[in-house]
């Protein structure tokens, strides 16, 4: 099944983020295609509700978090098949 526009508004309106931000990427080490998402500036959404609406499209989320001196803890979340 495709992620397609409805979805994702879906997203934007449950985590109720006014900077909601979506990118095509691409890891060169296992040449792995996915889209990641991010949410208001680097911010922890509850990933039960991520993956209640994506799981069942057959899509795979994965949290991608680190450390910044400056800000502390960025996260974002990794949407693959």
């Amino acid at each position: 099944m495709k992620l397609d526009y409805s979805t994702l508004k879906e997203l934007s309106i449950l985590y109720g983020s006014d900077d909601f931000k979506i990118e095509a990427r691409y890891d060169k080490f296992d040449g792995e295609e996915y889209i990641m998402l991010r949410f208001g500036y680097w911010d922890e959404v509850k990933l039960k509700y991520l993956e209640a609406l994506l799981n069942p499209l057959g899509y795979k989320v994965e949290v991608s978090e680190w450390e910044d001196d400056d800000c502390g803890w960025l996260y974002s979340y990794n949407i693959k098949k």
